[in-house]
């Protein structure tokens, strides 16, 4: 029995229920899949109905201001795809009547949009027979095919494209590919696969081989960078708290802040501020491809003017405001110790 079609029928009968399942809404499996890249369905599920519930389809999407999707995006970060997810909304109503391309390569041209999200909404909105590679899937297929190949590779993504393409042809579409990826995350799991209650365990060769816990392969990974800043908390004599905005390039892109600056090691480890101050406390934030060390100092209301941008605000005004998770850290530690 060929491949796609062990998959759709189990698909049928163990396929896991998600909100964004039901129906082919294109805009809510796009918003959904860009959600899901960066967290788990458990807590994703939650950023999801907020998400659609203030923005239901592509026009209000399109009409909202930045800083408001950005709010709404808060706390899952990547900013970078709020942004091209509104940017792209934008691009759909003014150049595509408000319609999304129904092909995978006319969705490509759509901003942030690459080519996992451009093939799974085609396949889950559109039906178009094309597969549908995530990490869940990878690991299925080099387990598979017993497959050496390190995944991260961008060969090794191509050759299983060309395959599991072949795969779903002539099968229901997004049967197979929400299959796949289920198979991946419920019974094909990284570290217990459960071999037993597979439907692709008669025709597994890594299962045959023995290898199945070897797999998937990796290249490995270069050393990640650490950088080093000092974040200040300014407070004038009413309570204020003096923020400012980021520009829209780099990490947190349009995102509101408190002033900070990169520092040196050696200063941020002998909690030294340039910009003087008392010492309050140090947090650390994870970016994917780098650690943020983060030292957090109070400045009185005359430093103020040291940075560029800055306005005052009180403090039941921050909700209303897009902040990073890392600063919403900072002022729930800072909140903490001043009570």
């Amino acid at each position: 029995m060929q491949i796609g079609k062990l998959v759709t029928d189990w698909y049928a009968a163990h396929g896991r229920h998600m909100p964004w399942r039901e129906g082919q809404d294109p805009y809510r499996i796009w918003v959904s899949e860009v959600i899901m890249q960066q967290t788990r369905i458990e807590q994703g599920e939650g950023y999801f109905y907020r998400f659609v519930d203030r923005f239901p389809d592509l026009a209000s999407l399109a009409a909202a201001e930045q800083d408001e999707v950005l709010k709404y995006w808060e706390g899952l970060g990547y900013y970078s795809r709020a942004r091209n997810l509104h940017a792209a909304a934008r691009q759909l109503v003014e150049t595509h009547g408000g319609q999304f391309p129904s092909h995978h390569e006319a969705l490509l041209t759509l901003k942030g949009v690459g080519p996992y999200t451009a093939r799974a909404i085609a396949s889950f909105a559109f039906g178009q027979q094309v597969g549908v590679l995530d990490g869940n899937v990878l690991r299925v297929m080099s387990r598979l095919l017993n497959d050496f190949s390190p995944v991260n590779r961008p060969q090794t993504r191509r050759k299983f494209q060309h395959l599991i393409d072949g795969w779903v042809a002539g099968q229901d579409s997004r049967s197979f590919n929400y299959g796949m990826m289920d198979i991946g995350a419920t019974i094909c799991t990284p570290t217990q696969p459960g071999c037993l209650i597979c439907p692709l365990e008669a025709v597994c060769q890594g299962r045959k081989a023995g290898s199945v816990q070897l797999l998937p392969q990796k290249d490995q990974k270069l050393k990640r960078k650490v950088r080093y800043f000092n974040f200040y908390l300014i407070l004038n004599e009413k309570g204020e708290v003096a923020i400012r905005q980021r520009p829209t390039d780099g990490f947190w892109g349009g995102l509101w802040e408190i002033p900070n600056e990169e520092t040196k090691r050696k200063a941020w480890e002998k909690k030294e501020s340039e910009g003087g101050g008392r010492f309050l406390f140090e947090l650390k934030h994870v970016f994917t491809h780098f650690d943020m060390m983060i030292n957090t100092f109070m400045l009185s209301a005359g430093a103020a003017p040291a940075f560029e941008e800055v306005q005052f605000i009180s403090t039941d005004k921050i909700a209303i405001f897009a902040f990073s998770k890392a600063v919403l850290n900072i002022f729930e530690n800072a909140w903490q110790n001043m009570d």
